[in-house]
């Protein structure tokens, strides 16, 4: 389970995302926090979904610190709401492509698994991809509420995975969030992620693990920057020269980093 209300909030800020882009952003990232919680070895876990939707494709990373981030392609995209009322997540998602998951260990091994979008509403994608790459049947539960103000009130996730002997099981869990409030209405009103999965188990008391702090966190810097720079080939960096320097613009937190023209030349003496 995975409470990821302020990364979901900080991700619309960096990115000025729309409501229903802001509501994608979120889910991913709540699923990109919760698979890397059964990984507590793993380095990083990366979620590639691009379903040709109008919102583009989207991706969310975590790392095992409780590190957050996620970029997307257009961010403020907009549409109209759902005949229920709900914002049109898997319309702006779409469900023509792949839900990808890489998984990077800390001793550099990759890991690599994908499967067909089921709707675009990541929610369903995810326990899609639980059940058929991972071959874990899993009941998913994923929200994100947006208010009056366009603005992100709350976030995050459940899972509950069978275990052996335990297939008819999964399908009453699966009935129980179906009959369950919406996560982020819950949240926002004072629960907490332990008293949702407590309603949906009821199996009385439950053991619960050292909680994790998540939060939205970006990897690049300067010297990562330059880093990409100095894989370019030596014609390009020459042509960057020229162009009296380069920027660099990160995808996940739009920090910019300019290299002048001295930066450069001092580049290329190394190449």
């Amino acid at each position: 389970m995975a409470h990821t209300s302020k990364a979901a909030l900080k991700a619309q800020e960096i990115h000025k995302a729309s409501p229903v882009a802001a509501a994608a952003v979120g889910r991913l990232i709540t699923s990109a926090a919760l698979l890397a919680a059964d990984f507590k070895e793993s380095w990083r876990i990366r979620i590639d979904v691009d379903g040709n939707g109008p919102i583009g494709p989207i991706v969310a990373e975590a790392r095992s610190n409780g590190k957050l981030r996620a970029t997307l392609r257009t961010p403020q995209v907009s549409l109209p709401l759902r005949s229920d009322g709900k914002l049109a997540v898997g319309r702006a998602v779409g469900r023509d492509g792949l839900f990808k998951v890489t998984r990077e260990e800390y001793d550099g091994v990759i890991y690599q698994g994908q499967v067909e979008l089921v709707s675009g509403e990541v929610g369903q994608d995810l326990a899609q991809y639980y059940t058929l790459s991972e071959q874990i049947p899993s009941a998913v539960a994923l929200g994100v509420l947006v208010g009056r103000d366009s603005m992100v009130q709350a976030a995050g996730g459940l899972v509950v995975q069978r275990l052996p002997g335990g297939s008819q099981y999964i399908g009453c869990i699966t009935e129980r969030f179906s009959q369950l409030d919406h996560i982020s209405h819950r949240l926002v009103n004072g629960d907490t992620v332990e008293q949702l999965a407590e309603e949906v188990l009821s199996m009385g008391s439950l053991h619960w693990f050292e909680r994790e702090p998540l939060f939205y966190q970006c990897e690049c810097s300067r010297t990562r920057s330059m880093e990409i720079l100095s894989s370019l080939p030596r014609e390009e960096i020459q042509e960057l020269i020229k162009d009296q320097g380069a920027e660099i613009v990160c995808h996940y937190c739009r920090s910019a980093y300019r290299f002048s023209v001295t930066d450069m030349e001092k580049l290329l003496d190394h190449v």
